[in-house]
């Protein structure tokens, strides 16, 4: 049995959410990259019954095809926390928030000489992915398998275009530390928050997941209150807030769970699964305890 935590299972949504949203590593799919059948079904019965189905991911958006060729019914991805914004059917990026030249460089100089043995990458908004010989983080493996990336000696001397995020691996300091020593370091116009994986993440100020997902809100008149999200990182804490209704799955940290209305089954159970059953079943106040 699952359980809420600050909030009540009775605070989930009488009726079917506009807009739901899902994280994909940790969240929608197992912890061996797949999109099970019983998950799949689930997001095309929320889609046949006019919720529309959005991804809101890390992921750079190429990274996001296998899930994408599963499910057919996902209209939208928002990529990289938030930095770009994709309209699924066309393939067209409807949002690319990048930082100027002077931020980006600035940025990374300074985390280079606050933490002597970072190593750095670099997504630039071309679609190219410039990583310096030792930075070797870990990532899923199906990610993977498909990034393009370039190795280089040096991430800062290679940038030659606009900027989307940079990827900073300090082997020797934990993500939060990461965060926390350089949050008030940051030039204006960027900072400096978790990424999904195990490392921090530098982006434009104000660019997250959420306000990726307000982007495809406001094409469609949606409010944040008729949002329902899902979420395991800590780059999902902001988005679980921002939502009128949040789920986070029971393999999130504590500090996730705790942004969340509900507590879902984790990731390797169909968590996504069992909850949109239950919604669609109109059990949506009991959700928290929705039989698996």
């Amino acid at each position: 049995m699952t359980t809420a935590p600050s909030r009540t299972a009775g605070d989930t949504p009488a009726a079917l959410p506009k807009l739901a949203a899902f994280d994909v590593d940790g969240t929608l799919i197992t912890r061996d990259g797949v999109l099970t059948d019983r998950t799949a079904a689930a997001l095309e019965a929320l889609a046949d019954a006019g919720v529309m189905t959005v991804l809101a991911t890390g992921r750079p958006w190429p990274q996001t095809t296998t899930v994408v060729r599963r499910a057919r019914c996902l209209t939208y991805a928002v990529c990289l926390n938030g930095a770009v914004v994709m309209d699924i059917a066309t393939g067209e990026r409807i949002a690319d928030r990048s930082m100027t030249h002077t931020e980006a460089i600035e940025a990374a100089e300074i985390t280079r000489k606050l933490l002597p043995d970072v190593h750095l990458a670099v997504d630039l908004a071309d679609g190219r992915h410039l990583w310096e010989h030792e930075f070797a983080p870990g990532m899923p493996s199906d990610l993977l398998a498909d990034l393009q990336i370039s190795r280089v000696d040096d991430a800062i001397a290679a940038v030659n275009g606009a900027v989307l995020t940079w990827l900073v691996h300090a082997p020797s300091t934990d993500t939060l530390t990461v965060v926390s020593e350089l949050a008030s370091e940051m030039p204006l116009g960027t900072e400096i928050r978790p990424s999904g994986l195990e490392m921090a993440e530098i982006a434009a100020t104000g660019v997250s997941k959420s306000t990726g997902l307000e982007i495809v809100c406001q094409r469609y008149g949606i409010a944040p209150s008729e949002v329902i999200a899902f979420g395991d990182g800590l780059n999902d804490i902001e988005m679980l807030r921002w939502a009128g209704h949040s789920v986070a799955m029971s393999n999130a940290p504590e500090s996730v769970r705790a942004a969340a209305d509900v507590i879902a089954p984790s990731n390797s159970e169909d968590g996504v699964a069992v909850v949109l059953e239950a919604l669609l079943a109109g059990r949506s106040r009991n959700i928290a305890t929705a039989p698996r």
